[in-house]
């Protein structure tokens, strides 16, 4: 499994400017930052010989057998597109979320394509730089995809930080700020994000290449592109307040370039922040419904309160300065793991998982319960701590007042018979031997193990089933030779060794308390 995640980012200044083809002619420049707010996508092979798409945002989930069977091309373009590329054609399973709502402004689709780029490359074994990472995300977009956009917010998404983007016919430069550290905190506290559910179709402007040759667009863009240099020579300066009014100008300029830039509801928006005490600001992206404001921080209550009155929502952020990466990769050169990589990871997986399948399991131990049988539970290394976990609750934790408990034994805790069996006869058999003078027909034996193959635990339920007694197994992978044998297993279908050991783990506590409330309730 592999995980990668990648920002949104807002623009300051010169957005526009990257647009084909003035700055092939004239050259464009864009100050923009990225922000806490990701797109996250999930990749893993998969043994069903099919293509799996799930897109948590659309609540959609595809499986097809080839690439290009996926249907829903208006949703799912960018990952099939990315996929196609990197000729990812079958065997995986893909899982797409994001912070925020698609058509937010805040640049998603570029953080969409840098995010997929980057983890479909790291999944091929290959290495790309963050260049690489955004001429290729910008490539898909605009040449493969034949979308009219430009690519500063695939550059921002990819590098990550405060920068300065040129933007030639040749190059394109991303250059770090190189601002304090104070400085960029005191911008960051001078700014409010607010979101509203009224968003306009992109503007034509940015769909239409043709007026882009207009010499009042042209001359629009020329003044919103000298906007960025001023604004960086601000912020080098340390003068944040002039971004404020500088944000204002831009918004003026970025309103003449068509009049579909704006409409009715935002201009009320922009000007009810305005007469609240916001100097400048703008609406994010071609089509987005966020507007970002500037305002001085004792003045931010007064705005806030305006704006939420009119149903708009505030979306606090901080920037971020990290850019496309990975957050999980146990497969690589290099191994990465992050505590939210693993979270995700971890739910990824769970959220898989066939709770009808838990449930009949947990059925098989109930009706062991009420012929009063016997429940023997196994396993090695982190599994056998796991076996002991399971009987502890069941014993205790499944326990009801006034009613009869569990008669279960974790056949891992008796060191001396282990121990015994292992050193007279050999290591396989230390489950075995301990079954051959307990186990009777009807009872349940459970068999944990995280690949499926450990010997010992597969000799003894070979022994429960010649007993006739019921046979239920936890394992991973692809199941193994356990997921054969056992009369019910349950496969957590991860390559890694501590999700699956979790998992079961989490089993052992889910399970007990299932057949508590199903003993509570007879």
């Amino acid at each position: 499994m592999l995980i990668a995640k990648s920002p949104v980012s807002i623009s300051f200044g010169g957005e526009g400017t990257d647009l084909k083809p003035f700055c092939d002619n004239y050259g464009g420049a864009v100050i923009s930052t990225t922000i806490d707010k990701y797109f996250y996508s999930v990749i893993q092979s998969n043994d069903k010989d099919i293509i799996e798409i799930e897109s948590d945002d659309y609540q959609l989930r595809q499986r097809v057998s080839e690439l290009c069977d996926i249907d829903t091309d208006d949703i799912l373009m960018i990952p099939k597109a990315v996929l196609k590329h990197f000729n990812v054609t079958n065997n995986v399973s893909l899982l797409l979320k994001s912070d925020i709502p698609p058509g937010s402004g805040l640049g998603l689709s570029a953080a969409v394509t840098t995010c997929l780029v980057k983890l479909v490359s790291s999944f091929r074994q290959l290495s790309l730089t963050k260049a690489e990472i955004a001429a290729l995300a910008s490539y898909i977009e605009i040449d493969v995809l034949n979308r009219s956009i430009g690519m500063q917010a695939q550059y921002a998404s990819a590098y990550g930080g405060f920068n300065f983007i040129t933007f030639g016919k040749d190059s394109i430069n991303v250059a770090p700020m190189g601002v304090d550290r104070e400085i960029i905190n005191a911008l960051q506290e001078n700014l409010l994000l607010f979101y509203s559910v009224t968003c306009r179709k992109p503007a034509s402007i940015l769909t239409n290449p043709t007026e882009m040759n207009d010499k009042k667009v042209i001359s629009s863009l020329q003044e919103m592109k000298a906007i960025a240099f001023k604004m960086r020579d601000a912020l080098v300066k340390g003068d944040v307040m002039a971004v404020g009014r500088l944000l204002h100008e831009s918004w003026e300029y970025k309103r003449t370039l068509a009049k579909d830039i704006s409409n009715t509801a935002i201009d009320s928006y922009y000007e009810l922040a305005r007469q609240n005490g916001a100097i400048g600001g703008k609406i994010t992206g071609a089509g987005g419904g966020h507007l970002l404001l500037f305002c001085e921080k004792e003045k931010q209550e007064n705005v806030r309160n305006a704006l939420l009155s009119k149903g708009l929502h505030d979306l606090p952020f901080k920037f971020e300065n990290n850019g496309a990466h990975l957050v999980l990769d146990q497969k690589g050169p290099r191994t990465t793991i992050t505590a939210e990589g693993y979270l995700l990871g971890i739910s990824t997986i769970v959220k898989k998982m066939d709770d009808a399948h838990i449930e009949r399991i947990a059925d098989l131990i109930y009706q062991a319960y009420k012929q009063d049988k016997q429940i023997f539970i196994m396993g090695n290394g982190g599994s056998a701590a796991t076996a002991s976990h399971f009987c502890s609750d069941l014993s205790k934790t499944a326990m009801v007042h006034g009613k009869r408990g569990f008669r279960v034994i974790s056949l891992t805790d008796n060191i001396p018979l282990m121990t015994a069996w292992g050193n007279d006869t050999g290591y396989e058999n230390i489950f075995y031997g301990q079954l051959l003078n307990l186990l009777n027909a009807g009872d349940v034996v459970i068999g944990i193990s995280g690949g499926g193959m450990s010997k010992n635990v597969l000799k003894a339920l070979e022994l429960a089933k010649a007993r006739s007694a019921v046979t239920i197994g936890l394992s991973g992978f692809s199941g193994g030779k356990l997921k054969a044998i056992a009369d019910e297993c349950l496969v957590v279908h991860s390559e890694n060794y501590q999700f699956i050991e979790d998992i079961h783990m989490m089993l052992a506590h889910l399970i007990p308390s299932i057949l508590k409330e199903k003993i509570t309730n007879e």
